[in-house]
């Protein structure tokens, strides 16, 4: 369940994924992100639908989706949909022989809470729910929530969370895995130069199976309008782990923003699966 970790929004995607606690980036994909957004948003309103290829060996996968949140008074309500298509593979029968061809899929779907105490603080909590099918016979589900706490005081941003916390999953050979759960921390400073903004984000994750992972990214703006991104993020495996849910990449991506219309595009560059394109549309006011 590893893919519940990942970034399919180029609007944080560009910043190799460290926008948690920036309000800047928008809250569309709050619902699979972090929810204590959207109870301080700059918006009423943020949806965005999202399109990416995905390396998947020799060729290429799709993950599609979207999301909306919405701001009432003091709390937020958000929701999210992403799913992913993967190359064909031949199916066997008991015999041995070709019975078919079968494209494996994956799919989450959120719906976040929050609630705004006073100007600075609010608390967010999400429930996810994950699928995998590995074939036409084989699939696997599972349960997990977040929960987060964020801080706003003018330019900075503080917040934390405990993320994927559910039950063990149990495979095909009745063997049970814990989900790739993790405590994180992350910031975000705003700086302001007359029209052109600049906002610092930084995180980390500590997941509980002894992985570690941290980003560092930067969003350049012009009037709110013309936008730059681009961000790096390391992650490492401990122990009997050969894989961290989320690999080292570096990431960049670009977008514009006009009536409240939003069209955002981002690449990101790891050695051990390659690039990942991510293109999104959305809305917000």
């Amino acid at each position: 369940m590893d893919f519940i970790y990942a970034d399919r929004s180029p609007v944080t995607l560009g910043t190799a994924g460290a926008a948690y606690a920036s309000l800047a980036s928008g809250t569309a994909l709050s619902a699979l992100g972090n929810p204590a957004q959207v109870a301080l948003a700059k918006h009423t309103l943020d949806a965005a639908g999202i399109f990416n290829l995905v390396p998947a060996g020799d060729s290429r996968s799709m993950a599609y989706g979207g999301g909306a949140s919405v701001k009432l008074g003091k709390f937020g309500l958000s929701l999210a949909y992403l799913g992913g298509r993967y190359p064909e593979i031949q199916l066997s029968s008991e015999g041995g022989g070709a019975s078919g061809r079968f494209s494996p899929n994956d799919m989450t779907v959120g719906i976040g809470l929050s609630c705004a105490i006073g100007d600075f603080l609010s608390l967010g909590a999400l429930g996810r729910f994950a699928s995998s099918a590995l074939d036409a016979k084989t699939t696997l589900k599972s349960l997990s929530s977040d929960v987060s706490v964020l801080f706003r005081k003018d330019a900075l941003s503080v917040s934390a969370g405990v993320i994927a916390l559910g039950p063990k999953v149990e495979s095909v050979s009745n063997r049970k895995y814990v989900l790739p759960s993790s405590a994180r921390l992350a910031g975000a400073y705003e700086l302001g130069f007359g029209d052109f903004c600049v906002d610092i984000l930084a995180d980390a994750d500590y997941y509980f199976n002894r992985n570690i992972s941290a980003a560092a990214g930067v969003q350049g703006s012009y009037k709110d309008m013309v936008f730059l991104r681009t961000g790096y993020r390391y992650s490492t495996a401990r122990d009997f782990f050969a894989t961290a849910p989320v690999p080292s990449y570096f990431s960049a991506g670009a977008g514009v923003k006009l009536f409240g219309a939003k069209l955002d595009f981002a690449a990101a560059f790891a050695s051990v699966t390659g690039c990942t394109l991510a293109l999104s549309l959305g809305y917000s006011f």
